[in-house]
Parts: structure tokens; C-alpha cells; sequence
């Protein structure tokens, strides 16, 4: 199954699948209420999300 999921999103429409929720779902957090930097910054905003999920531990970013 892994092996699967690895080539599904190393392959074009992986690719064009993941930009595609991302660039749905950034601008939709915005608007629930996210600092607005996420919406234009993929970076901040897997950030930010890594540290809400608790899989690094930079306080600034956790935010739980």
C-alpha cells in the first residue's frame, strides 16, 4: 500500500492532486480564521500545520 501511495504522488496526477487541496484548503482556513500569511504562504502554512499536529516543538507554532 505504501509503495502505491509513493508512486500515486510522485506521478503528474499525484502532483496536480495535492497542489489542488492545498490551494483549496489554504485559502478556506484563512477564512475560518487563520492568520492570513497562510493563505498566500504554502510554506508557513505546512509549518504551521506541522506544529499544531505536534511534529516539531517551536512554540511559536504549535498553537495547542
Amino acid at each position: 500500500m505504501s509503495e502505491r501511495l509513493t508512486r500515486f504522488f510522485a506521478s503528474r496526477w499525484g502532483i496536480l492532486l495535492a497542489g489542488a487541496v492545498i490551494g483549496l484548503l489554504a485559502p478556506l482556513l484563512q477564512r475560518a480564521g487563520n492568520p492570513p500569511n497562510m493563505g498566500i504562504c504554502v510554506a508557513c502554512f505546512e509549518r504551521d500545520i506541522a506544529g499544531a499536529l505536534g511534529l516539531h516543538r517551536v512554540a511559536t507554532v504549535q498553537y495547542i
